[in-house]
């Protein structure tokens, strides 16, 4: 049996706790953004957020329209390594501060995932993913219990959700919503201008 202060392991988006996946398909508006002539966009996932502010952060509007254009998380995942030109230390320094962006306005625009995430407490969440040691910690779901913590990756996505969480319990206790990403919030998940957002990217 799993104790209440055991981390919590999450990977497919079809999987348990599948909700924290950057693919599971929930869709939320964004503020406006230089890629979309001052409109908001709606994106499918969390990932086609990453991807869409990846290619935003290094001026290739092309492929960020490419993006929003996509459905499948998959290829957009592929269409964010094409990006062009690309600096791998810029996109190290910002590609937090987009995924945290996303997921804020993901949890959001879904009372349910919202809730579902706040009800986790204190406990720790952690990117099962095999394949990926930096937003991941590198073992599946089914090895990671058994593994010692000090050989895990990075586990950035499950971090930034930790983030995510702590911001989304302030607004709980305040009534208002904190970061860049403040604004009315809605079914759609709609936000206001969020003037530092062109400055943020993807993973």
């Amino acid at each position: 049996m799993k104790s209440s202060t055991s981390p919590i392991f999450f990977w497919r988006e079809t999987g348990p706790h599948g909700y924290l996946s950057q693919w599971s398909p929930h869709p939320f508006t964004s503020p406006a953004s230089s890629a979309t002539s001052s409109s908001a966009a709606t994106f499918e996932t969390a990932e086609h957020y990453m991807m869409h502010g990846k290619a935003l952060l290094f001026s290739d509007t092309l492929t960020a329209l490419s993006i929003l254009q996509t459905s499948s998380p998959r290829s957009v995942k592929a269409l964010g390594r094409k990006v062009a030109p690309f600096d791998e230390a810029v996109w190290t320094a910002e590609r937090e501060n987009i995924v945290r962006e996303g997921n804020l306005l993901k949890f959001r625009a879904h009372p349910d995932l919202r809730a579902a995430l706040l009800a986790t407490g204190d406990r720790e969440l952690a990117e099962a993913s095999p394949r990926d040691r930096v937003w991941g910690i590198g073992y599946s779901p089914d090895k990671a219990p058994h593994t010692n913590r000090s050989a895990w990756g990075l586990n950035l996505l499950g971090k930034v959700l930790m983030q995510v969480r702590e911001e989304l319990r302030r607004e709980e206790e305040t009534g208002e919503e904190t970061g860049e990403e403040t604004g009315e919030e809605t079914g759609e998940g709609k936000a206001k201008e969020d003037e530092g957002k062109k400055t943020t990217a993807e993973a």
